[in-house]
């Protein structure tokens, strides 16, 4: 059997930048945790202590500011190109979300053509964008001022229990959902198949990558 051909989704610097945020944000959480309830107490002693673990908390937290800063610096033309499409819901995407329940749960179904972000993937990054902004602001506020607002709790609270809900659906789509989880290879080697980019980002893999000159398919 002749091996399928790959399409380059995500450059190093992406994948890189997205797992560095990926670890911190998970790392977050559960240090983040600890403050507020007791189900992780008997990870502390991991930490040495619970002022261990808010120190390890900030570590995490200068570690997910460098994840998104690293993309704008060095793959500026991407980021504008991620926000651009994430910004901009066709009539596409709201179709791909009539069919995203059946998808959830494993059943295959054909959706329309999807640019190079379907309508899930918007709405995921919509909801880190959103989060991600909110926890940064609102933890600097905490960490660095001697007088925080008091909403400057809840806020932070609130948004990583919203960003920790979206991240937990994404990783179960990547990893674990069977019409889906080719998409974690993109995020590992950087490509897919050819035949997964045509199933799920139909417009963009015509209208893109069909018109590209082959030289620069790959890169």
């Amino acid at each position: 059997m002749s091996k399928p051909r790959m399409v380059r989704r995500f450059s190093a610097v992406v994948r890189v930048s997205h797992w560095l945020y990926a670890l911190s944000f998970i790392t977050l959480a559960i240090t983040g945790y600890m403050i507020y309830g007791s189900a992780l107490d008997w990870m502390i002693p991991l930490f040495g202590s619970l002022e261990g673990a808010m120190v390890v908390h900030r570590v995490a937290a200068v570690f997910l500011i460098t994840a998104v800063i690293i993309p704008i610096l060095m793959r500026p033309r991407e980021v504008t190109a991620w926000l651009g499409e994430v910004f901009t819901f066709t009539e596409a995407d709201t179709a791909f979300l009539k069919t995203f329940p059946a998808k959830f749960v494993g059943v295959k179904k054909k959706i329309p053509p999807q640019g190079f972000y379907n309508g899930g993937e918007k709405i995921n990054s919509l909801i880190q964008i959103i989060s991600g902004l909110v926890m940064i602001t609102t933890g600097l506020f905490m960490w660095l001022s001697s007088s925080p607002p008091p909403i400057m709790y809840p806020l932070h609270a609130l948004f990583m229990a919203i960003g920790s809900a979206s991240a937990i659906g994404h990783i179960y789509l990547a990893l674990l959902n069977p019409v889906s989880n080719e998409a974690i290879r993109a995020m590992i080697n950087g490509d897919v198949s050819e035949k997964y980019m045509q199933e799920n980002h139909g417009q963009w893999y015509q209208e893109v990558y069909k018109a590209a000159p082959k030289e620069k398919r790959s890169t």
